[in-house]
Formats: structure tokens, C-alpha cells, sequence
């Protein structure tokens, strides 16, 4: 029997049209009946109870609930009531495992507090607005663990009729003001939209039955066909903004974001929503975060960061997401295997004790995982040479703009470390709107407005990964077309080419490589030229030949280009200081030294050698011929790079030392079809070598060993680690946006473009302290 409200409530769904694939499953009955509905059930409160006295989660929970009954030191409810949501939700593990009253009844403190104060228990200053708080952050802390104690103290003394009704009015003004109202209500990939997801999923199923006749249905239909069916489902589909395990805000916003998703997902199908695509985007998620560690289990942020180094801690969230979640038992396990391996805990104690149950712990068996991983959405390439603390690891992005916050214009960004040494960083401060505050390259566009020069922009729709690979013999070799970063709204770009082309050759044993960079780009005038930096966390010495070296830890770090280099120091800490240009800024938020190089229009070409060694110098000599230039390379691994003039159409030629087994790279050479013939004769003490279309090699590029004899060997793509995720949705065909800023902030907005720089900059630093 459904109890009406004495309020009368709707729930505002805002819909776009969409253009599906198929035909849209029924929603499943609204959640009814006997209570708990969510998560506790008998399995899952004895395993719980078995963890009372073990020193994990559960025995944390229960400590936490004692000290929030016994004092007041969780009665502040810190940022948007997030002490509160902590508390709360360790008091019902702490019930849950006990049965003790005292638990229940602390919970139920903490449950009030949260429907009705704002910053400190009994202050009622919250209520109705409490949830609207910086464009309704605080949703994600009010709804969904006030829902879980609505469930699980349903039938609790203190939980009476009354406070019942009030939760739901409270929950109905809360999430009606969000769907019209609230930040990126239906952009999957934002912080705010998972916050929103849970919460709403969450009040649908704790409420279900019981609210207005209206209202519940309507907001049961909302979460199942619109929140699930449509946004959620794109993203998880193939090319969906969630595709390959990345968080596209960076992940300073994503651990506590993806844990939402995950356990979310995870109720929602108990309760007969379809959600396809969980398992395998909860397997991407581990893979991204095991390749985004540096050999010193730093992680790649991927985005925005507040911190004075260059990488984030990694954080146990994201592998509770993995390890509570719909994911396989194999990667259930491993997550859990890598928390214990890095000895992670949080204090959101109720996501650590759901991911304790279960599956034991097992560590990654990372030895015989690929050393190569790309994500799909964010178009992030990370590659190792080995799986330990003595590897090179490097990391390079390269994506049209994607539309979230907290991110930046710097496709070819690329960082690299030699084992715990980390030595080309991205120290690019929060809120950056500028390609110069990391190592990305970047031209001059003649159309873009002056504050966003010489920067890329925000409105690319196909900069993209031309190709990227690794080889079985350890080589990497990757290629960002970045040209239409240039674009300007809906202006198409006017930059006709920009490359980077990256290739990374390690020695036999991984510890020691050599990372050639070749740019190139088209620009249109002399006037309109290139801007290079490569940022070190150390002081770097400029030699006579140009070639800039610098020790960092027991590593070698020397960086030598054609071009004449100028070392400098970034004065500015971020980019908001008056007087500084968005575009130009090239500020950093810990202490770097760039190594720097302009060069005019209209065809800027660079080349520069990078190596990462341990004690012995690099070495590399300039080759050329007709048509044709390159590099070779004797240390720390005997290998050729070359590329035409300009994209090879029929046969290639060029001549190259020999060496006993020496790695040839072509780049540009001819092959259409993505294949290629190699074969090399002996002249003099070289080989001459000719690349045609067709054959038994790759074209894209070429790479192969050619020996004493100038016999030409295949070095094979290497498995990538993509191929262990298993099968995804297909590509949704559907877009819900619904909820994007416009005016000002929206790419193709009628503003002018000052105008629009600035407003999107006081996006950026209004999201600031949302950190989830």
C-alpha cells in the first residue's frame, strides 16, 4: 500500500531527444516491500560480523561510530557534509556487524543532521537548501547515505512515520531542484553527475512504495530509463566517454566517483535495471590505474591537481570501485591484492568494508601483463619497459576535447621517469587553460583570439591517435595529430598540419632508453610559429652543442635538439595572477626547469633526443640523404629513425650504419594499406634499405631489425593490454547533454571570445574545492 505524502511532490526529468539503436527495454517495477533493500542481507552482515576483532574496515567503522557517540569531533560537518556522510555510513557497518543499539542510534543522529543542518549538528541552517550548495555538490553527501539509513533503520524505534516523511519531502525538494538546477546533471564522466546518480538511485529504491503516488513512480522511471538507460549506458558503451577506464576529469575528481558508478551499478541491478558494460569498465579502471602508476607508485593524474609534486597518491576508492562492484572474480581479487600491496585505506569505511567481503586478496600478476595500455575515451598511452621499480615508464595523451571540467588543451602532453626517478613532469596548475604549463607542443593559430594564443583550444572534435604501438622488441612508437586542435567553435581549424611523433627505444634490459620526439606542423605564415617545453623537477646545465643535462637521483637526464634552446624558470605558481593571458601562461605549481624552443612559420620542423640513462652519455648522429633525414642512436640501443621530407607514395630509400642488430623506425614511409617490404643490401660499411608498399611489415610505421648482413627481421606488435577487458556494449548512438552550461561557457556559443576565456576560467576555480 503506498503511503502519500502530505506534501505534494514531482519529480522534473529533463529529457533531450536521443536516436537509439534499439528498442528500449520496459522499466522494471518499482522497488517495494520489505526492508533492507539495499546491500544487507544475511550473507553480507555475517561476513561483516566475522571482521568485528580483524583490524579492517569493520573494526575502523565500529571505532569510528564509538568516538562520533562518545565526542564531538564529528559533529563539524566539514566540506558540503562530508564528516557527516563518513560518519553516518560507518555507524550502519558498525550496526550492521554488531546489532548494538548504540550504533543505530548514533547513525540516526548523524541521519538528521544531515537532512536538517548545515554545518554543525543542530544548527538548522540546512534543510531544503543544504543540498544546493556549489551548484549541488552536496548532493552526493545528503542523498544517498541518508537513503541508506532510511533503508536499513526502516523499522528502527527512532526511525518513526514521521521522520520518514520528512526524509522523503526532503529527498523530493533535493533532487526536483537538481534535475532542473544542478551542475552537469546528465554529463556521465563528471564528479557532480555521480554524485547526482547515486543519490537519486538510492531515494528510488529506499522510497520505493512509499512516497506520493506521483513522485516515487516518476522518479523510479527517471533513475531506471534516463540516469541508467541513456547517460550511463553511452558511457559505458564502446567510445563512450567511459571507455577504457579512464576518469576524463582527471583523477584528483575520480576515485570517489567511480566507487559511486560502481555501487550504484550495483544496486540498480538487484533491482532489475539492465546496466550492460559494468564488468568490463570495472576491469579497464584497474588496468588504468596499475599502468598510470610510475615504477615509484606515483599516478598519473590525467587532469586538474592540487598537490606541490608531480603525482597523485594513489587512492583505495578506486580500487573498492573494482573489488565491490560487478567486476570478474579475477579482478575482484587483484584489486584487492593491490591494496594490501600498497597498504591503501580511506576513512569512507562503508566502501572499504563492502569491498572486504568476498574474494581474497591476490597480487596482480603483473609479469604477464602486456606493458601497454591506451584508453579509448581520454586517449591517455601508457607504456612501461618492465614491471618493476627499475623501469622506464612514459605516458603521453592525445584526444579531441571532451566535455567535462579539469581538463587541459595538451594533446602530445607526455611524462617520463626512469624508474623512481622521475624526470620530464607536468607540473601544470589547477585550472590551466594554457599548452604551455606542460610538455605538449603547440603552434600559433592566426584565428584564435589573442588570450588564447599561442595555446591549443577547447573545441577539437578529431585529434586523435594517428597510430601507437609497442613492439615485442620493447620498442614504442606513437603519432598525435593534434592539427585540429585549432578549431574555433564552429570554426574548422586553420592549422593544415601538426604532429608529434614519439618513439621510445630502451636498451635489452629496460632500465635505460632513448625517447626521439619529431614535430611538425603547417602553420600558413612565418609569423605563425611552434612552442616546445619539456619541464624538469631539477636545475638543468645548457652545453656548447645545445644539448641541456641534469642529474636526477641516479639517473642521467640529457635533452639535445637542432634548434638553440633557452633554459627558463616559470615565476607564477597558477594562471589566475593579473595580467597573464590564459593562453600564454606557463606557470607551475612545484619548481620545474623548462627547456624551451621557438621556431617561426611557416613549416616548423624540431627533432630532439631525450635520454634517460644511468652513468653513460647518450649518443646520436644526425643522418640524411636525398628526400630523407634521421638519427642513429648507439646508446643506450643501437637503432635508426628516418623519415622523407614529406609522406612517402612510392618506393623509400635511405642508408644507415650497420650493427649487429640494429632497430630501424620508419616513419612516413609508403604502405596505404598499412603494409610494407623491407629489404636492405649491404654498401660499404651501411646498409642501403628500401621501403615499399605491400608486403609482411607494418607501414605504420615500420620497424624491424636489419643485422651485420643487412638481413631484415620483423620486430612484432606486442599484445597491449586493451585485449584482456573482454566485450563492451556497442557505440551508443545516443548523446544526453541536457544539462551543459551554455552562454558563455559552451563551445559554438554566440559570445565573444575574451569573454568566453574568462567565463570559463571562472568555471574552473568556482569548481575548485570540489575534490571528490
Amino acid at each position: 500500500m503506498r503511503v502519500a505524502s502530505a506534501v505534494a511532490v514531482t519529480v522534473v526529468a529533463i529529457v533531450t531527444s536521443v536516436v537509439t539503436s534499439g528498442t528500449a527495454s520496459a522499466t522494471p517495477p518499482e522497488p517495494s516491500g520489505k526492508h533492507p533493500r539495499m546491500l544487507l542481507d544475511p550473507d553480507l552482515r555475517a561476513a561483516w560480523k566475522s571482521q568485528i576483532d580483524a583490524g579492517g574496515p569493520v573494526t575502523g567503522a565500529i571505532k569510528l561510530c564509538n568516538d562520533a557517540r562518545t565526542g564531538t569531533d564529528h559533529d563539524d560537518g566539514q566540506y558540503m557534509g562530508f564528516e557527516w556522510a563518513k560518519t553516518l555510513s560507518a555507524c550502519l557497518v558498525a550496526w550492521a556487524a554488531t546489532d548494538k543499539l548504540e550504533h543505530q542510534a548514533t547513525a540516526l543522529r548523524f541521519f538528521r543532521a544531515l537532512l536538517d543542518d548545515e554545518h554543525y549538528i543542530g544548527d538548522h541552517k540546512g534543510g531544503d537548501d543544504a543540498a544546493k550548495r556549489d551548484s549541488g555538490y552536496a548532493i552526493r553527501t545528503r542523498g544517498p547515505y541518508t537513503a541508506l539509513a532510511y533503508d536499513w533503520l526502516h523499522d528502527a524505534p527512532g526511525m518513526t512515520p514521521e521522520l520518514r516523511q520528512h526524509a522523503r519531502e526532503r529527498w523530493a525538494t533535493w533532487l526536483n531542484w537538481y534535475a532542473a538546477n544542478g551542475y552537469r546533471a546528465r554529463t556521465a564522466g563528471s564528479n557532480y553527475e555521480a554524485g547526482y546518480l547515486i543519490a537519486a538511485t538510492f531515494v528510488a529504491i529506499a522510497q520505493g512504495g512509499e512516497a506520493s503516488e506521483q513522485a516515487g513512480p516518476a522518479l523510479w522511471k527517471l533513475v531506471s530509463d534516463e540516469l541508467w538507460g541513456k547517460d550511463l549506458a553511452g558511457a559505458l558503451a564502446t567510445n563512450g566517454v567511459l571507455d577504457g577506464g579512464d576518469w576524463p576529469e582527471g583523477w584528483q575528481y575520480g576515485p570517489l566517483a567511480v566507487a559511486e558508478y560502481s555501487l550504484a551499478a550495483r544496486v540498480a541491478r538487484q533491482h532489475g535495471i539492465a546496466v550492460e558494460g559494468v564488468a568490463p569498465w570495472l576491469a579497464s579502471v584497474l588496468r588504468r590505474y596499475i599502468y598510470a602508476l610510475t615504477p615509484g607508485d606515483g599516478l598519473w593524474a590525467g587532469g586538474d591537481a592540487e598537490i606541490d609534486h608531480a603525482y597523485l597518491a594513489p587512492n583505495v576508492l578506486t580500487l573498492d570501485a573494482v573489488a565491490l562492484g560487478d567486476a570478474t572474480p579475477d579482478d575482484k581479487k587483484w584489486a584487492k591484492g593491490e591494496m594490501a600491496r600498497l597498504k591503501l585505506d580511506t576513512d569512507m569505511l562503508l566502501y572499504d568494508a563492502l569491498a572486504s567481503v568476498g574474494e581474497r586478496a591476490v597480487y596482480v600478476p603483473r609479469s604477464t601483463w602486456p606493458t601497454l595500455y591506451r584508453t579509448t575515451a581520454t586517449g591517455a598511452l601508457f607504456a612501461r619497459t618492465r614491471w618493476d621499480e627499475h623501469a622506464i615508464w612514459f605516458v603521453s595523451e592525445c584526444t579531441r576535447t571532451i566535455d567535462v571540467d579539469h581538463r587541459h588543451p595538451d594533446a602530445g602532453n607526455f611524462a617520463l621517469s626512469r624508474g623512481r626517478d622521475d624526470l620530464v613532469v607536468d607540473p601544470t596548475p589547477y585550472g590551466s587553460m594554457s599548452t604551455l604549463t606542460g610538455n605538449a607542443p603547440t603552434v600559433s593559430s592566426a584565428q584564435l583570439p589573442g588570450p588564447y594564443q599561442p595555446s591549443q583550444a577547447f573545441w577539437s572534435e578529431k585529434t586523435h591517435w594517428a597510430w601507437a604501438t609497442q613492439t615485442r622488441g620493447g620498442v614504442v612508437a606513437a603519432r598525435c595529430d593534434y592539427a585540429d586542435a585549432y578549431k574555433f567553435q564552429d570554426r574548422k581549424s586553420d592549422i593544415g598540419e601538426a604532429l608529434r611523433d614519439f618513439v621510445l627505444l630502451p636498451n635489452t634490459d629496460g632500465t635505460d632508453a632513448t625517447l626521439v620526439i619529431l614535430d611538425r606542423a603547417a602553420t600558413g605564415d612565418a609569423a605563425h610559429g611552434m612552442f616546445l617545453r619539456f619541464r624538469i623537477p631539477a636545475e638543468l646545465a645548457l652545453d656548447k652543442t645545445g644539448t641541456a643535462t641534469a642529474t636526477i637521483g641516479s639517473s642521467r637526464l640529457a635533452i639535445h635538439g637542432e634548434s638553440e634552446p633557452k633554459l627558463g624558470k616559470p615565476t607564477n605558481t597558477d594562471c589566475f595572477k593579473d595580467g597573464i593571458d590564459r593562453g600564454k601562461c606557463d606557470a607551475a605549481r612545484f619548481p620545474v626547469t623548462d627547456y624551451r624552443v621557438e621556431l617561426a612559420g611557416p613549416h616548423p620542423r624540431a627533432v630532439h633526443v631525450i635520454a634517460a640513462t644511468g652513468a653513460k652519455a647518450p649518443e646520436a648522429t644526425k643522418l640524411s640523404g636525398d628526400g630523407w633525414s634521421g638519427l642513429h642512436i648507439t646508446n643506450p640501443r643501437d637503432a635508426v629513425v628516418v623519415w622523407p621530407g614529406k609522406p612517402a607514395t612510392g618506393d623509400f630509400t635511405y642508408r644507415a650504419p650497420k650493427g649487429a642488430a640494429v632497430t630501424h623506425v620508419v616513419l612516413d614511409g609508403p604502405g596505404r594499406d598499412g603494409t610494407a617490404g623491407v629489404t636492405a643490401k649491404p654498401d660499404g660499411d651501411g646498409c642501403a634499405i628500401t621501403v615499399t608498399a605491400g608486403g609482411s611489415f607494418s607501414s605504420v610505421p615500420t620497424i624491424v631489425t636489419i643485422d651485420q648482413a643487412c638481413a631484415v627481421t620483423a620486430d612484432l606488435d606486442a599484445p597491449n593490454a586493451g585485449s584482456a577487458i573482454g566485450s563492451k556494449p556497442p557505440a551508443a548512438m545516443h548523446s544526453n547533454n541536457a544539462n551543459r552550461r551554455s552562454g558563455c561557457c559552451e563551445a559554438g556559443s554566440a559570445s565573444s571570445a575574451p569573454l568566453a576565456l574568462i567565463c570559463m576560467a571562472l568555471v574552473l576555480r568556482r569548481r575548485r574545492r570540489a575534490i571528490a
